[in-house]
């Protein structure tokens, strides 16, 4: 009996090995595409996006909310598919989308799970072979195409393809298939892979004067210093902040992550910098408070603050600032007290020590780097009929929809190629 030799493999049952599938199948036709998932089920990472609501895109797409060594390379992709492209292209599974605050788009019924059934019932009417528990241990190119071999419960088992796409996803959230074996494939291959680090992921941070305030959520402006002893301002966002028994969270933390992990790994001391309340000036802010002061003169300094600021966070800026014991009356406040305590709102600091790490990180940044492939068809330019994308690459984008964007985008666009190559 021949051996079988599948038109595309592609190696990664994740979003971006999904969308590549579904797009080389509809190409190819059925029964000529084959994807290989190393866990139980594809798609199990997409469950726990979006808190469980799958963030698919965002209407804020451009190469400033991606990061790498070369983000410009994700502009051939997302032109290719760009969103309008993408929603009709879940629209034609029978998926559907809502619009959130910040151009966030989610599937209507708000269910990671339901843009994950669509995209199996999409694999199955494409008629892409599935075969899961199959991890891709090496890639070995020959004549006419790639061997593949990998590890399976009966054993090691060797397919054969043309064309291969990699979209093996990168090491963040380990408990749901994130991994690192796409790198070694890849530097087996003379391809070049960049450290990784963890991204979208919980802050540690030296909470050790603010225990009183974990478990309480602040809208608040957070900024991002490093640079040691001239530190500059890297990035501010702007949300819930979360304070934690070991740090921060919250969206605005969650976006400056992984510039903190950057900074981290460079030994550039970094630390938050956060304004509780964003919309005033410190002019105004210290005005509000003498004007307090004299309105409040005989209140006992324990609630001062009640009406303005939630209780543990009044209590808190003023014994940091000097006003104690909290059994004083509002009237006896200095102007120096009163000063400082309404600089702290504005600027309270917070020493970063780490991050969550890849263990809890929703993203990975770094990787296999982007200069070797061609960005017009995410081809290797060392290997030709390889092809990569989505996290695997050495491409991370902000929070809110921007990662699996690119996941849909980069997808299609090497499953796309890696089909019209293989004919």
């Amino acid at each position: 009996m021949s051996e079988t030799v599948y038109p595309v493999a592609v190696i990664g049952g994740g979003a971006s090995g999904m969308a590549a599938a579904i797009e080389a199948a509809g190409i190819l036709g059925p029964g000529r595409v084959l994807l290989l998932e190393r866990g139980q089920r594809a798609g199990r990472k997409l469950l726990a996006t979006g808190n469980g609501r799958c963030n698919l895109s965002n209407r804020d797409l451009r190469a400033a909310r991606y990061h790498g060594h070369d983000p410009g390379f994700v502009l051939p992709a997302l032109e290719r598919f760009p969103l309008e492209d993408t929603l009709a292209f879940f629209a034609r599974m029978g998926l559907l989308t809502v619009e959130e605050e910040g151009g966030k788009l989610f599937p209507m019924p708000l269910q990671a799970a339901a843009v994950l059934d669509v995209l199996r019932l999409e694999l199955d009417r494409r008629g892409v072979l599935l075969r899961t528990d199959t991890d891709a241990a090496a890639l070995r190119p020959g004549k006419g195409g790639f061997s593949i071999v990998c590890r399976t419960p009966d054993g090691e088992t060797v397919f054969r393809a043309r064309k291969v796409v990699a979209a093996c996803g990168g090491e963040a959230s380990p408990g749901l298939g994130g991994c690192s074996c796409g790198y070694a494939l890849f530097s087996a291959l003379g391809h070049r892979v960049c450290p990784t680090l963890p991204a979208i992921v919980q802050l540690k941070a030296d909470v050790s004067g603010v225990k009183g305030l974990s478990g309480s959520k602040f809208d608040a402006a957070v900024t991002l210093f490093a640079g040691g002893t001239k530190p500059c301002p890297i990035r501010e966002e702007r949300g819930e902040l979360l304070f934690t028994d070991y740090g921060v969270s919250g969206p605005p933390v969650m976006q400056l992550s992984g510039h903190a992990a950057r900074a981290l790994e460079a030994g550039q001391a970094p630390f938050l910098s956060v304004a509780f309340l964003p919309d005033w000036d410190a002019g105004e802010l210290r005005a509000v408070l003498f004007q307090r002061k004299k309105a409040l003169s005989g209140r006992r300094l324990e609630d001062f603050m009640t009406g303005f600021l939630p209780k543990r966070l009044g209590q808190l800026a003023l014994k940091m600032s000097g006003a104690a014991p909290l059994s004083r009356t509002g009237g006896t406040l200095t102007p120096e007290e009163l000063g400082a305590c309404a600089r702290l709102l504005k600027d309270f600091r917070l020493r970063v020590t780490g991050t969550g790490g890849m263990k809890n990180a929703q993203v990975t940044q770094g990787g296999v780097l982007t200069g070797g492939f061609d960005p017009a068809t995410l081809q290797s330019r060392k290997v030709p009929g390889l092809y990569a994308c989505g996290e695997m690459l050495d491409i991370d984008g902000d929070c809110g929809g921007f990662n699996l964007q690119w996941a849909w985008s980069s997808g299609r666009l090497a499953g796309r190629s890696a089909a019209e190559a293989a004919g």
